[in-house]
């Protein structure tokens, strides 16, 4: 008799590489600093376990949590998530450096509901998506709710303002219907269906000076490096310092206050400045092994909703992954993407912890009894 696993192994190995990553590091980018804000070194390092701690124990819920839950609530959730990114326009709480309408605030707790939104909007398209016909995709009636659904969602994200998670609500939808049943020609007219809000945000979000500046400093942070570039310049700087072998752990100089945001928007750089290549390929090697095994174990299940679900938190978390990438490696504008795992965090290190959690549950579901790809092919 072959005894059922609890969980897929190498995920949860790949997961818990990170987080001791995580709490590495970001004790290295922040022991000066808490010693300034706290007078203590390890003041970040305790509040950033202290929320591992309630993240591991919501992500445990998670896990225990039957995938038919999600499937039986995923409407409501979406209610409560569009209801959540309404509140937060209405009562903000305001964060010092940005005049952002991104946090709710519930007593001490702080979080952003555009971070619920990504999970939200992840449920409703496997929820829509689940068993419907082959003659329904590419019908219009396929499009509506969809472009719908994030549409409003990604407005709402979009005027708070958090232009880069409206982005990111936007290419998760593609590559999720990418992976169902839309072909290649579907996605290309729901593109062009969807074309005409596009380009009015683009033009919306180009009159804003601070977007114009971010992308000056996105093109040539040389020229703008004590303007708009600075942080693309200064994280570049850390990259080659860093260069093949690394500082050292703790030896990094650009948390000194050359980088700000180092030990949230800008972990990335402090690996390449402390561990070089080698941290680099590593930290990249673990999330790619996220993305397999994401995949992998969705696929295997029979059930379109739970496949659909599997997917999209893994697109989720390695899309998130690669735009912090890209920002530290001055690839892609600076959006405030924190680094899944590894990034000292509140909400959304809570938020990942969950996800995972979701994974684990769907990595311990039945097989299917003959192993079909409903998903890609």
């Amino acid at each position: 008799m072959v005894r059922e696993a609890l969980f897929d192994k190498t995920l949860f190995l790949a997961v818990f590489l990170l987080i001791i990553t995580g709490i590495t590091f970001i004790y290295s980018a922040t022991f000066s600093s808490g010693i300034i804000s706290g007078g203590d070194s390890f003041y970040y390092l305790k509040r950033h376990i202290l929320w591992l701690i309630v993240a591991f124990i919501f992500g445990f819920i998670a896990y225990l949590v039957p995938i038919n839950f999600w499937k039986k609530y995923a409407y409501h959730i979406f209610i409560i998530s569009i209801i959540l990114l309404i509140l937060v326009l209405l009562f903000p709480v305001h964060v010092e450096s940005t005049s952002a309408k991104r946090w709710l605030g519930f007593g001490f707790f702080r979080f952003q509901p555009s971070e619920f939104a990504k999970f939200a909007l992840i449920l409703f398209l496997a929820k829509f998506l689940t068993k419907k016909d082959k003659d329904f995709y590419g019908k219009l009636e396929s499009y509506i709710p969809i472009g719908a659904a994030v549409g409003v969602m990604g407005f709402l994200v979009f005027i708070e303002p958090h232009k880069g998670a409206a982005i990111f609500l936007f290419l998760l939808t593609i590559l999720i219907m990418f992976s169902s049943k839309f072909s290649l020609k579907h996605i290309v007219r729901f593109l062009a269906f969807s074309s005409p809000l596009i380009i009015l945000a683009i033009i919306y979000a180009l009159q804003s000076p601070y977007v114009r500046r971010r992308i000056e400093g996105f093109i040539d942070p040389v020229q703008t490096r004590t303007d708009s570039g600075y942080q693309a310049f200064q994280a570049i700087l850390a990259f080659v310092k860093g260069g093949f072998w690394g500082e050292g752990i703790g030896n990094g100089t650009q948390k000194l206050r050359y980088l700000p945001e180092i030990h949230t928007d800008y972990i990335f750089a402090l690996i390449g400045e402390e561990t070089g290549f080698f941290g680099v390929i590593f930290v990249i090697t673990l999330f790619l092994i996220i993305l397999y095994r994401g995949i992998k174990i969705s696929l295997e299940k029979d059930d379109e909703f739970t496949q659909i679900l599997g997917i999209g938190i893994t697109y989720l978390i390695s899309l998130q992954a690669l735009f912090h990438m890209l920002v530290n490696v001055s690839l892609m504008p600076s959006t405030g993407f924190t680094l899944p795992f590894i990034s000292y965090g509140g909400s959304s290190l809570v938020m990942y912890m969950v996800y995972f959690g979701i994974l684990l549950r769907i990595s311990k579901e039945p097989n299917k009894s003959q192993y079909k790809r409903r998903l890609y092919g």
